[in-house]
């Protein structure tokens, strides 16, 4: 049987993936002898649906498969693909999440009826509730079907990356880990038929575990295959011992997610934050965050003005609505889209003013780039706001409801 899937983006999410769960389904599928292709149309830009679409309808698939959690978006994909005259399935699940189980409980939630007999559709339910097994008895995604240069994942040094799943959530609290092992193995494939060495490890956090993110890093410190790595950790957990170890098994990136308010708040926090980040930078470990801003949005201001003073080289901020229990609204009526702007502009500018107190010390920096901010130091302030920026690196935003 020929089996289409079709990827499409996901509008709320800036960084573009692999789908990996239609990945893995697409691996099982081949197993049973099926012929399989996957069209991300992430990677198509702005191209028009209809030719997007259009090298599908010379595959002539037998089924086609509509991945996305977007009803208007999969509609009018199905519009245009009902020319193919074939059947066509829509699983309603994000198909960049990290998780395959979780995108089989987000389908079956969906699912009133599911097909009975032998036809095309029971193959992909068949498929799809082989997902829910444990990631160590799947075989390795089939990434040969995906174009993976065209996915704009790149280290701070501009090397490609991709991304390989080291276990999946499971529940609201279970955490189910790959063997270590077996991680390594799939990442000596990629380097072997793809020749990417730089790949990043999605949630869930590494550090959910300490004993088995020991054996982890054992695994990678010893597998001789010279690659380098971003993943997801707490950092509450990390150790200057662990820190060296991560960096000997060829960390290049760790990657922060916290609540503001629990950590900017608390001067103990705060002070164990900046020791890490610190740390990390001296093991040449570039460090991203991913921060959390909830209500009261009044506060959002100072939190973004003390999330500065870390010297983290990437931050993406991401603003929760507010809830009925909670309802402090944003401020004059904004949007959520217009804080997590203010809150990246502010962020641009603490970092900077930041950066000017480093340079030349807390009485006179603060002056110089009030100075500067001004215009009254022409070029050379500019200058030096520039080299600012460089040093430290992006800053994203983002928003959640």
């Amino acid at each position: 049987m020929k089996i289409a899937f079709v990827a499409l983006p996901q509008p709320e999410n800036s960084i573009i993936t692999p789908p990996l769960p239609l990945i893995y389904m697409a691996a099982l599928l081949e197993q049973q002898r099926h012929i399989v292709r996957i069209y991300d149309l992430a990677l198509r830009g702005d191209t028009p649906m209809d030719s997007a679409l259009s090298p599908l309808q010379a595959f002539r698939p037998h089924i086609i498969v509509v991945a996305s959690a977007d009803a208007e978006a999969a509609a009018t994909a199905i519009a245009v693909l009902a020319r193919c005259d074939a059947p066509i399935l829509r699983l309603g699940v994000a198909p960049r999440q990290s998780s395959p189980r979780q995108a089989v409980a987000e389908v079956l939630w969906q699912i009133n009826e599911r097909p009975n007999g032998p036809d095309e559709r029971t193959v992909i339910f068949s498929a799809l509730l082989a997902l829910e097994e444990d990631l160590d008895s799947l075989p390795f995604p089939a990434r040969h079907l995906i174009p993976l240069e065209q996915y704009p994942l790149y280290t701070p040094t501009g090397e490609l990356q991709t991304t390989v799943l080291v276990g999946q959530q499971s529940g609201a609290n279970t955490i189910i880990p790959r063997r270590p092992a077996l991680i390594a193995a799939e990442l000596r494939s990629i380097t072997r038929e793809h020749g990417i060495r730089h790949f990043l490890f999605p949630e869930p956090p590494l550090t959910h575990d300490l004993a088995w993110l020991s054996d982890l890093l054992y695994h990678l410190s010893t597998s001789d295959l010279g690659i380098g790595w971003e993943g997801s950790v707490r950092h509450e957990a990390l150790t200057p011992d662990l820190l060296r170890m991560c960096r000997q098994s060829g960390c290049e990136v760790l990657c922060f997610e916290f609540d503001a308010q629990e950590v900017l708040e608390s001067q103990h926090a705060r002070a164990a934050l900046s020791a890490v980040v610190e740390h990390a930078h001296d093991l040449e470990i570039s460090v991203r965050a991913n921060i959390q801003l909830q209500p009261p949005y009044g506060a959002i201001p100072a939190l973004v003005d003390m999330s500065a003073t870390f010297g983290l080289d990437e931050v993406r901020f991401s603003v929760q609505q507010h809830t009925p229990a909670n309802q402090h609204a944003p401020a004059d009526g904004l949007a959520l889209e217009e804080v997590a702007e203010m809150a990246r502009s502010r962020y641009r500018s603490s970092r900077s003013r930041q950066f000017f107190i480093e340079r030349f010390g807390p009485q006179l920096g603060p002056m110089l780039w009030r100075v500067g901010r001004a215009g009254l130091l022409g070029r050379t302030w500019q200058r030096y706001a520039d080299g600012a920026e460089d040093a430290n690196g992006m800053v994203a935003g983002s928003y959640g409801g």
